[in-house]
């Protein structure tokens, strides 16, 4: 499995505008094959701090993903954007275990 774990500081003016289409970049991907969890949250503590969660079956499918419209749309509207801060990272890793 790959886990992409991540983080974004977006300009507190303009975080009200991003969020239409961070939901549909969130929605489009939720639906894609090999797609086992993709979210954006808001941290309780930074509300300019946006954490990316991402599971996946294989680095094939995040391959297909980085390389769909929705994608290319979400990075257009990004890189238009003062981001203060952006951290993300890809993990290969096991399925886990329950604690």
């Amino acid at each position: 499995m790959i886990i992409v774990m991540g983080k974004l500081r977006i300009d507190a003016e303009a975080i009200e505008a991003v969020l239409p289409a961070a939901r549909k970049v969130v929605a489009a991907t939720q639906q894609e094959e090999g797609c086992l969890q993709y979210d954006y949250s808001r941290d309780i503590s930074d509300p300019e701090v946006f954490h990316i969660t991402e599971r996946w079956t294989s680095r094939e499918a995040l391959g297909a993903h980085l390389k769909t419209p929705h994608v290319a749309e979400w990075i257009g509207i990004l890189s238009g954007l003062t981001m203060k801060e952006r951290h993300i990272k890809l993990y290969d890793t096991d399925e886990g275990e329950d604690l």
